[in-house]
């Protein structure tokens, strides 16, 4: 079983390397540089992204915090709950 494994990970490892030697000269034509002169420049408007992230960070943050607090009330519910049947029930010997 593990050279069956073995066997079809070197397979995979010949496919892959054999493909980047094949793609190797479109790979190297597609990083030329060539100046474009007068080309709209496309602006995006950073700062509402970056309120908007800001923002789901936040309210993210804010859910978490209420969901551990409202479990924590949980837990302390059922210590009391505990605490009560325990003095309920007496000394134990």
């Amino acid at each position: 079983m593990r050279t069956k494994i073995r066997a079809l990970y070197l397979f995979l490892a010949a496919f892959l390397a054999g493909a980047l030697v094949w793609l190797a000269p479109a790979l190297a034509a597609a990083q030329e540089f060539e100046k474009v002169s007068g080309a709209a420049r496309e602006e995006l408007p950073a700062g509402r992204f970056v309120a908007a992230a800001y923002g789901f960070i936040w309210v993210a943050l804010l859910i978490y915090v209420v969901s551990i607090a409202r479990g924590l009330a949980r837990v302390r519910a059922d210590l009391g709950d505990l605490k009560q049947r325990l003095d309920r029930a007496g000394p134990r010997p």
